[in-house]
């Protein structure tokens, strides 16, 4: 059984409720819904399209955050050659804030048109950025804008994102995916308008989230490898270190991981992947991500559900025999104590299971982050909760109800797991239930034979 999860984010080409569910149907646990290409309202929207096709799925709002894209007339610039661009030209969306109050410093570099031209501001006056072309050719308006020197002050929040955010916490999204963080204070701010209920994952895609990359973790319940602004503001060398960097800091801290942008790219055309794009799929499992994302390739693919079953298939094989340190509980051996414990049993074992009885999904994700090697069916009698594990490694959620009496909640769990045709006859199970209090971290520790 598939352990990798895959995050597939829908458009004109999956948006509609067959396309949902064609996306569900090839291997899709998770439907992202791309802000950046929406308004407040067709959001709104296109949530609850997503909610009533296929209502046991998680969604992940991804919010547009302060992408900045040129927005003056097209033209060629020259190396050598000198240009002032008005910080509203840059696509900062803040009236009349003058560059200085943005962070913007002398000797700083703009890149423009995602990372092709390169600039260098040699002056500063009110609104107006003097700059030195470094790499010229075509500047294209709306393309993007990278200031990757430059710690962008203000927060990461525009007004749109704000409204953005109010609507996923209205309908109950599972995930909210921030944009161009550079604090663990803007992840703050988000789960202060978010409320408790969502999942907060941070995108790593600016320099100084990398540097930070620890502290952001510590406020976030998930990070994202976005490669496309990280591999334009960082020489694209570095990223798959810095990839694998991402994932092993989010193995450590027992945060959930994402990698995006890419992975199959030439599949919004073509009907396979690349070579190199299967190698990267299979890196990325192999560096233990909980999920891989698909973007263009099935927003505006030209067939979005071969994608998703491709990537399926990708990291089927590249689970094969892959076995993962516990670098969760080496790092947090009193918070990983049982379900720890839990993990090694199962692998001492060779169990084909591990069942957890939780109520909030914290203790499945506690036994996700110690990697174990078998999956965990998580059985929680919200359907919520079920919805937010579905984007967590190796878990495979269940609705179950949770009895007073811990020996029949155990027996509820387990005919559960029957009935979906998950645990059969011959199976090692290895039970991981709370008995002092039904909302607690786990404590106790079963095993079972399936007969």
């Amino acid at each position: 059984m598939r352990r990798t999860k895959i995050v597939a984010t829908i458009g004109p080409a999956s948006g509609s409720a067959e396309g949902i569910r064609a996306l569900v149907a090839a291997g899709a646990n998770v439907i992202r819904i791309n802000c950046s290409h929406l308004t407040t309202e067709q959001l709104r929207r296109q949530f609850l399209d997503v909610r009533a096709a296929s209502p046991d799925t998680g969604i992940l709002v991804d919010i547009q955050g302060p992408k900045m894209r040129y927005t003056g007339p097209e033209r060629s610039i020259s190396e050598g050659e000198s240009l002032v661009l008005g910080t509203d030209i840059l696509g900062f969306d803040t009236g009349v804030r003058s560059s200085d109050a943005l962070g913007l410093k002398v000797g700083h570099r703009v890149l423009l048109d995602d990372g092709r031209l390169e600039c260098r501001i040699t002056a500063l006056q009110g609104t107006d950025v003097s700059l030195s072309v470094l790499r010229g050719g075509l500047l294209r308006t709306k393309k993007g804008v990278n200031l990757p020197d430059t710690e962008v002050l203000g927060g990461v929040l525009s007004t749109k994102d704000i409204d953005d955010i109010a609507v996923a916490r209205e309908l109950g999204a599972e995930i909210i995916a921030v944009s161009f963080v550079q604090h663990p204070e803007d992840v703050v701010r988000v789960r202060e308008l978010a409320g408790p209920e969502p999942l907060i994952f941070s995108k790593i895609e600016r320099p100084q989230a990398i540097e930070r990359l620890e502290e952001i973790c510590r406020v976030s319940d998930g990070v994202m490898a976005a490669r496309g602004d990280l591999g334009v503001e960082l020489p694209y060398e570095e990223l798959p270190s810095l990839q694998r960097r991402i994932a092993l800091t989010a193995l450590k801290m027992g945060v959930i991981s994402i990698c995006a942008t890419e992975m199959v790219e030439s599949m919004t055309t073509s009907t396979r992947p690349t070579r190199a794009e299967v190698a990267d799929v299979s890196a990325a499992v192999r560096d233990g991500f909980d999920a891989v994302m698909l973007s263009g390739e099935t927003a505006v693919g030209h067939n979005p559900p071969l994608a998703v079953s491709s990537m399926v298939r990708i990291a089927e094989v590249a689970e094969r025999n892959l076995q993962m340190p516990n670098w969760f509980a080496d790092e947090n051996p009193e918070t990983a104590a049982v379900t720890a414990a839990a993990a090694a049993l199962a692998k001492r074992i060779n169990a084909d299971w591990i069942v957890a009885l939780t109520y909030t999904g914290y203790s499945a994700r506690l036994l996700a982050a110690c990697r174990p090697s078998c999956p965990i069916i998580a059985v929680t009698p919200d359907e919520q909760t079920a919805r937010r594990l579905s984007i967590v490694r190796g878990v495979y959620p269940r609705i179950g109800e949770r009895n007073p009496d811990v020996t029949r909640s155990i027996e509820h769990a387990l005919s559960v797991s029957r009935s979906a045709g998950m645990i059969v006859p011959g199976n090692k199970v290895v039970v991981c239930v709370s008995r002092l209090s039904a909302r607690s971290d786990a404590d106790t520790i079963l095993l079972h034979n399936e007969r």
